[in-house]
């Protein structure tokens, strides 16, 4: 494990991928540059996040893109400390391909199955309904909050999308996602959240309601 302190992570959003969009990000310490790819960037928007990051492993790692090879240093962050961001500089390089593809999603445990539901034009009108539903939750009042009827496959898609994280969501709690999940599952965690209102903090990688 290595610890480094004043870093630089320069996130960057990549709008091409065939799974949605993902981020990656080029990492600056005073031992080198590095290329950062894990999977809980796609929670952060584009921005240069300065802190701490503790990594676990350095290593080569190459890909075929636009015809040609591409070989990179690679760090897998373990954890990561930020304090500040700012916006990111214009970036004129290349495009990246999506590091979901280089290597099959891993299958989920056989104890626990978890089948990822697509993100459609009906789910995310799902979601707006969940939204009014949970605009009533937390306010006092006189007389309950009336009850918007939402259709029941709904609740049990983000139910499933969610696990028990739902039920924080459903009191409008902060939330923190575990980023050793599948990497298509935490996407698509993180797009829904942002259509039910949270807001990510990378300073404490945790979502809040706004």
């Amino acid at each position: 494990m290595i610890k480094l302190t004043g870093i630089t992570l320069r996130v960057k959003t990549i709008h091409q991928g065939r799974y949605g969009n993902f981020c990656v990000a080029d990492l600056s310490t005073d031992i080198g540059e590095f290329k950062v790819k894990d999977p809980l960037l796609d929670q952060f928007e584009d921005g240069e996040y300065t802190g701490t990051v503790w990594i676990s492993e350095i290593r080569l790692a190459q890909y075929m893109a636009w015809g040609k090879a591409v070989t990179e240093i690679r760090a897998v962050l373990h954890d990561l400390s930020l304090d500040g961001v700012s916006e990111l500089k214009p970036d004129n390089g290349p495009s990246e391909p999506d590091p979901a593809e280089e290597v099959p999603p891993p299958a989920p445990m056989a104890s626990k199955p978890v089948q990822v539901p697509p993100i459609s034009n009906a789910f995310s009108h799902g979601i707006e309904a969940v939204k009014e539903r949970l605009k009533g939750i937390g306010k006092k009042a006189t007389q309950p909050a009336p009850v918007i009827e939402t259709p029941q496959s709904d609740d049990a898609q983000l139910a499933q999308l969610f696990g028990e994280l739902w039920q924080l969501i459903c009191d409008k709690q902060p939330v923190k996602f575990d980023p050793t999940v599948d990497r298509l599952l935490l996407r698509q965690q993180t797009a829904a959240m942002r259509e039910l209102g949270y807001k990510f903090m990378a300073t404490d990688q945790t979502w809040y309601p706004v």
